[in-house]
């Protein structure tokens, strides 16, 4: 089963839940869906003058 994870515009909150189902609403409006993450998965493969956070997309 994949999952999405989707934040509120408004006031930040994050919910991550089955990606079959719709967008949840937040503050009044439909939540968006985050981007998926762009990093490598293994650190031997990162680069060394990237000083971004690493992310997980829930893909494992």
């Amino acid at each position: 089963m994949a999952s999405k994870t989707w934040r509120c515009e408004d006031c930040g909150h994050e919910i991550t839940q089955d990606a079959l189902l719709a967008a949840p609403e937040c503050c009044g409006s439909t939540m968006s869906g985050l981007p998926p993450c762009d990093k490598p998965h293994v650190a031997e493969a990162a680069r060394s003058k990237d000083q971004d956070e690493a992310c997980d997309d829930g893909v494992h």
